[in-house]
């Protein structure tokens, strides 16, 4: 397993899905996950590879970075086994308020890698109505644009 502490693992997975830069975020992705690597979000199917991964990383950045918001560690990381728990909160850049907050479990691969990450959602935002763009059964069926309170 890596040498890495649990609130590392948490600092290099929000760095990751905060990077914006192309080549920084595919290198960041297989650092951090294995190539058939599972991510699992309650709104959808799971997303199976790196390549898969990395393209919900952008969808992601591309729904909330546009309305200035940042993701955050909470740096509550916890390790048993080959597992990491931690938490996270999506704030504004210009008030730091938390419009969003989650946890992830990990599962490791013997060498540090994430093979499953199983995101929660705790606190969805109360800023702007929420819209990723997916329906109830977790398919895409219009674009994701969430509206500003008050827009």
């Amino acid at each position: 397993m890596s040498e890495r502490t649990p609130n590392q693992l948490a600092e290099q997975y929000i760095a990751l899905w905060n990077e914006t830069d192309t080549d920084r975020r595919r290198e960041g992705v297989e650092k951090l996950y294995a190539p058939d690597a599972t991510y699992i979000m309650y709104r959808r199917d799971p997303f199976e590879g790196a390549d898969v991964i990395t393209e919900q990383i952008i969808y992601t950045q591309g729904i909330y970075f546009p309305l200035g918001y940042h993701f955050k560690s909470s740096y509550n990381a916890v390790g048993h086994h080959n597992l990491v728990r931690f938490n996270w909160v999506m704030v504004s850049n210009e008030t730091k308020e938390i419009q969003m907050a989650g946890q992830n479990t990990v599962v490791l691969t013997e060498d540090g890698l994430i093979q499953a990450d199983y995101q929660f959602h705790e606190k969805i935002p109360t800023a702007f109505v929420y819209n990723d763009g997916f329906d109830e059964t977790g398919r895409v069926t219009r674009p994701a644009k969430p509206t500003l309170v008050g827009n």
